[in-house]
């Protein structure tokens, strides 16, 4: 079952009144759970003057742990099937569910919030990485903004299915924010103000956007035109797991010359894993299926990933053009 995405999108026929900051989503990515503490602390920061703001702690009892999470991964607990599926009764799984019944419910043409922004970390050398639904215009809108005060900024989208598992699919729109790379249960000074920050610049959008629907036509300054945002956005092809043995262990490593390449381009035949026995394996571009002849890593050796059999992702990059029913310039 997929949500009624059509009518959950944000269109423009009216201003946005509810954005939610999420942080410890996965308890040990310490930099969203500090900058969503430091915001609850610190309302004021997070204050706009045409929405209410909300910020929360989600997998509360990894947060207290230290840990990913506690039963199952709180981030892949968020598809509408499983939402609605009263069997499934892990902790993470309880608290999805609540965290639904706040910002969503997904199921409904009118969730509770129109933005939700989702605060994580990884070990990966990404960047600042904001990751959103092919979809969703607003995200984008939201993303392309914060790009233009950083242009190291990227812009990924999920892979383009019916449904997410991902927390930030409650509400009308919602984007997960990475950065790193930085170790799991630690942060560091410089990801936290720049995580701070973009959230802010991502507020201050949506501020701006309600200014402008709210214009009237009589206000020159303000008015009610469209406007076209170009972005180039990274889209997720794929995965590529480790090279494994007959036992399914780990046969082999990233390379050393893929380490640390995130959002690189990798052709076929480059270097991407370094066996145990000292041998190369190339990497393999035929089965990701594109038009694309550049191909991109990203998530490399994430260490959360080791247990979903995902050594790296693919994606290739294009160009988006997309439309607002309002300039904010």
């Amino acid at each position: 079952m997929a949500p009624p995405w059509p009518k959950r999108r944000i269109t423009g026929k009216r201003s946005l009144e509810q954005v939610a900051i999420v942080g410890g989503t996965h308890g040990n990515e310490m930099t969203g759970v500090l900058v969503a503490k430091h915001f609850q602390k610190n309302p004021e920061l997070v204050m706009r003057p045409s929405f209410k703001t909300t910020v929360m702690l989600s997998n509360t009892a990894a947060v207290a742990a230290n840990q990913r999470y506690v039963e199952t991964d709180m981030n892949r607990c968020f598809l509408l099937d499983d939402l609605q599926n009263e069997k499934l009764q892990t902790l993470e799984h309880k608290r999805a569910r609540e965290i639904d019944a706040l910002l969503g419910p997904k199921a409904s043409e009118e969730p509770t919030m129109d933005l939700v922004l989702d605060l994580h970390n990884t070990t990966a050398n990404t960047g600042v990485l904001l990751l959103m639904a092919p979809q969703d215009d607003f995200a984008h809108l939201v993303a392309a903004h914060i790009q233009k005060s950083d242009p190291e900024v990227r812009i990924c989208e999920w892979s383009d299915k019916q449904d997410w598992p991902l927390l930030p699919t409650t509400g009308r729109s919602g984007m997960t924010v990475e950065v790193g790379p930085i170790a799991h249960g630690t942060s560091e000074a410089s990801w936290f103000q720049k995580t701070k920050e973009h959230v802010c610049r991502g507020l201050d959008y949506v501020h701006l956007y309600n200014t402008a629907l709210a214009a009237t036509p009589e206000d020159p300054k303000r008015a009610r035109e469209p406007e076209e945002t170009v972005v180039e956005v990274f889209q997720l092809l794929g995965t590529q797991d480790y090279p494994r043995d007959e036992a399914g262990d780990l046969a082999g490593l990233i390379h050393p010359e893929l380490q640390g390449n995130d959002f690189k381009e990798i052709k076929h035949g480059d270097p991407a894993f370094l066996m145990h026995d000292g041998a190369v394996v190339p990497f393999d571009a035929t089965q990701f299926k594109t038009e694309s002849k550049e191909l991109y890593t990203f998530f490399v050796n994430e260490a959360a990933y080791y247990e979903k059999k995902i050594a790296f992702s693919i994606a290739t990059k294009v160009t988006r053009k997309i439309v607002s029913p309002v300039s904010v310039n």
